[in-house]
């Protein structure tokens, strides 16, 4: 698997070692990889068929320009190597990088990114955003106009390593900071409104944080991490750290009742901020062990009915990456007369068979087949036998099965026991 690949042989990692993945599905659903949004960064450059190496429509904020020459994909990261810029162009004398992506339908679903931050006054971010359309008839401010437009933006985590120079610097050091933000251009040449809510106290308001605390004494630059949103809905994210839940945000409806209404599109990137003070020295933008942002993968999935498939915007090329733990879990047993009824997980980067075995005293003694569809699902199932007395210290088991008919994968037994009084 990859991640015991990289336990071994990557000179980056220190801790943070544990496995990724969305939540639990609920019972009927699956998570499935959602291509255009996922990469592990494991060639030489960046994939074009799904990133830009600059930003679309922002240069940067001063005096940090994004510059594509700190752009690269090596040792199994995709890296951002800030440093000054080599001709200071008006106010920018900084070299951050971007790289969005060339998709911009990212939707409801699950976003997670693995990175470790650079350890200096610049931001190593993982968020989404769309462009400013106009507005659609009255808002909830009481305004419509023809001028007027709105957009979103979900910043799932804005890490730096440096020492900020105010009271709520350690935050960004030292957890997950997270935003939701709808931007308003009102009717008014040239104002612009901002309704945000989150942990972010220097952008949000500074709430809704649960446990977005790294182990104390640990800081953003020290090992990877894995950062992640669950945008749910047009009004709800629920963000976690390391696998953790870290907290949820009911997004501001100052403008609209339902402002997560459209798609966004990804970004991975290194800025400098207003509040983010002291800047970077030249002499620390120089220090190739403090200047880097390292990105190990960045994850993306739908949410759908465990037996349908996801309608993919870009198909996989070659090989399922290895993401899941081929595994299966018997979640609940419930014998009901003569009938097993059971629910059960599974995580699978094919499609498999499952085979529903029930064995007593070492002798199969029922089995059925399934096919399951690759991802991480959770469904249920029944086995019903002649009477309820056969199912007496018998065993569940699952197991996942290859094209080839070879086990990959079994749950742990589950006994079964009548009950009689």
């Amino acid at each position: 698997m990859k991640l015991i690949k990289l336990a071994l042989t990557s000179s980056l990692l220190t801790t943070s070692l544990a496995y990724a993945k969305p939540p639990e599905p609920e019972l009927g659903k699956r998570w499935v990889i959602n291509n255009a949004y996922s990469d592990e960064f494991n060639g030489n450059s960046l994939d074009k068929r799904k990133w830009l190496d600059h930003h679309r429509t922002w240069k940067g904020r001063p005096p940090a320009m994004f510059d594509p020459s700190t752009v690269s994909v090596q040792n199994g990261n995709m890296q951002i190597t800030n440093k000054m810029l080599e001709k200071p162009n008006k106010k920018f004398t900084i070299s951050g990088g971007a790289v969005q992506s060339i998709g911009q339908t990212a939707y409801h679903g699950f976003y997670e990114s693995r990175f470790k931050a650079s350890r200096i006054n610049m931001s190593t971010t993982f968020w989404l955003s769309n462009r400013n359309v106009p507005f659609e008839g009255k808002n909830h401010l009481g305004q419509d106009c023809e001028r007027d437009g709105w957009s979103m933006e979900l910043d799932i985590v804005e890490a730096v390593g440096g020492v900020i120079d105010k009271a709520f610097g350690a935050n960004f050091r030292q957890g997950m900071q997270y935003n939701t933000h709808v931007w308003y251009s009102g009717c008014e040449k040239g104002s612009r409104s901002r309704f945000s809510k989150g942990a972010n106290v220097a952008e949000g308001d500074g709430t809704q944080a649960f446990n977005n605390k790294l182990p104390k004494g640990e800081e953003v630059w020290q090992n990877f991490n894995t950062y992640a949103a669950w945008w749910k809905d047009e009004n709800e994210v629920d963000f976690y750290l390391n696998d953790g839940f870290a907290g949820r945000i009911q997004v501001d409806t100052s403008l609209l009742e339902k402002p997560y209404s459209r798609p966004m599109s990804m970004q991975l990137l290194t800025e400098t901020y207003d509040w983010g003070r002291p800047l970077p020295t030249p002499e620390q933008l120089a220090d190739n062990s403090i200047n880097t942002s390292y990105y190990d993968w960045v994850r993306s999935y739908y949410y759908v009915d465990v037996d349908k498939d996801a309608v993919q915007q870009l198909e996989r090329v070659g090989k399922a990456d290895d993401i899941f733990v081929e595994s299966a879990t018997v979640k609940t047993t419930k014998l009901v007369r003569d009938t097993l009824q059971f629910t059960y997980l599974y995580e699978t980067d094919e499609d498999v068979t499952a085979l529903i075995e029930l064995t007593k005293d070492s002798q199969s003694i029922y089995s059925q087949t399934v096919k399951l569809k690759a991802g991480y699902g959770h469904l249920a199932d029944q086995i019903k036998l002649t009477k309820a007395m056969d199912f007496d210290n018998s065993q569940l088991t699952i197991h996942l099965l290859s094209n080839s008919q070879q086990k990959i994968a079994s749950s742990k037994p589950v006994k079964v026991s009548v009950n009689v009084k």
